[in-house]
C-alpha cells in the first residue's frame, strides 16, 4: 500500500469516525428526551459515560470496517471514471454500515427496554445506576459484535457494486 493511499486511509477514517460518532450521540440523545447527557457528564455521572462510552467504540468499531472498503478502491488499476464511482459506493456502503449499526443498537435498547418492564432505564441512568449501565453497554456491544459479520458482507451486494453502477450509468 503506498504512502498516498494510506494518507487518505487516515483522512477518511478521521472525518467519517468523527461523523458517525455525531451523528450516533445526536441519534441516542433523540432516544433518551428527558435526559441531557452532556449535563450528566458534567455532574460526573458514570452511568451515562459507560452507556455513551459502549455506544462511541461499538459505531466506531463498526465504520472501520468500512473504512477498510477504501483500500481495495484506492490500490485498484481503474479509470479516473471508475475510480470516482467506486469512491462514492465505497461512501454509500460506510453510510449503510452506519445507518445499519445505528439502527440495530435502537432497536435493541428499546427490546431491552420491553424486557425489563419493572426497570425504566432512563431513569436509572440519570440516576447514575451503573449497573443498569453496563446492562445497556453490554447490550449495545453485543449486537454491534453480531452484526459486524453481516456489516463485513454489505460490499457483496450487488447493488452496491462500483462496478454495477458503473454499468447502470454507462461509465467504463
Amino acid at each position: 500500500m503506498s504512502i498516498v493511499i494510506l494518507f487518505v486511509q487516515i483522512f477518511l477514517g478521521i472525518i467519517l469516525g468523527v461523523f458517525s460518532i455525531y451523528l450516533s450521540l445526536r441519534f441516542f440523545d433523540k432516544m433518551t428526551e428527558g435526559i441531557d447527557e452532556i449535563a450528566e457528564l458534567k455532574r460526573g455521572n458514570v452511568a451515562m459515560a459507560i452507556v455513551l462510552l459502549s455506544l462511541i467504540v461499538s459505531i466506531g468499531t463498526l465504520v472501520a470496517k468500512g473504512v477498510q472498503y477504501f483500500e481495495g478502491v484506492m490500490s485498484a488499476s481503474l479509470s479516473p471514471e471508475m475510480f470516482v464511482v467506486a469512491f462514492v459506493m465505497t461512501v454509500v456502503q460506510i453510510l449503510v454500515v452506519l445507518l445499519v449499526a445505528v439502527v440495530s443498537i435502537f432497536i435493541a435498547i428499546r427490546v431491552l427496554d420491553a424486557l425489563t418492564v419493572d426497570i425504566d432505564e432512563l431513569k436509572e441512568l440519570k440516576k447514575g445506576n451503573v449497573a443498569v449501565a453496563l446492562m445497556i453497554a453490554g447490550v449495545i456491544y453485543v449486537v454491534s459484535y453480531i452484526i459486524s459479520d453481516a456489516i463485513s458482507g454489505i460490499d457483496n451486494l450487488w447493488i452496491l457494486r462500483p462496478e454495477t453502477l458503473a454499468s447502470l450509468l454507462g461509465v467504463k
